[in-house]
């Protein structure tokens, strides 16, 4: 999760918060393209209408508590996605 899969290099938080679906992050130490899996990171999307509908309806929770604990559990599960080696085609 947050060790390069090729090098086993350590990605920081800060680097992994940015990751995006159609922007690579190369490893510091082997220079291994790195990115976030994809289906993972538009899920997030999902998450967050669900947690603060849930949050408000049974669980007592104000509109301002609903929407900070589902930003808080949206920037948590982005930082903790895992994140895949770019395989290369011979085309690119």
């Amino acid at each position: 999760m947050f060790k390069c899969p090729n090098c086993g290099a350590s990605v920081s938080i800060k680097e992994k918060s940015k990751l995006h679906p159609s922007k690579h992050m190369p490893c510091k130490q082997c220079a291994q393209v790195l990115k976030p899996f994809t289906a993972y990171y538009y899920s997030l999307f999902f998450v967050a209408p669900f947690t603060v509908s849930t949050s408000m309806n049974y669980a007592g929770f104000s509109t301002l508590g609903a929407i900070v604990l589902s930003f808080v559990l949206v920037y948590v599960l982005l930082v903790c996605q895992p994140i895949k080696k770019v395989s290369h085609s011979p085309l690119e």
